[in-house]
């Protein structure tokens, strides 16, 4: 049995960035917005006052816009010879199950 930790690595060469690299990461990427700091597009009171700019970058991120990588893949062919026990992830772009990983083998 194998089980499987993803983190964000896996989906940046599908061009979507993780949050912290320098230069390439989302929350360097967000001068667009306007943003008191890059932090306030996740924070709640952020949203009350100004939810567009929290609606336009989910727009962008938005799960449909991306393809899984060839690491999505694997993790699904390990699944289809039998061999997932489980795939934990922290990302949120449902890339896991796009590739073909049943929803409940993702956690």
């Amino acid at each position: 049995s194998v089980v499987v930790l993803c983190g964000a690595g896996i989906s940046v060469s599908a061009g979507i960035p993780d949050f912290r690299s320098p230069g390439t990461g989302l929350y360097d990427n967000l001068q667009k917005y306007d943003l008191p700091s890059p932090q306030a597009i996740f924070e709640l009171s952020y949203f009350r006052e100004r939810p567009d700019a929290f609606y336009l970058l989910a727009r962008e991120m938005w799960p449909d816009n991306f393809q899984p990588t060839p690491a999505h893949h694997f993790v699904a062919l390990l699944h289809a010879k039998g061999l997932l026990r489980r795939c934990f992830t922290q990302n949120i772009d449902s890339l896991e199950t796009a590739s073909g990983l049943p929803a409940d083998l993702v956690v």
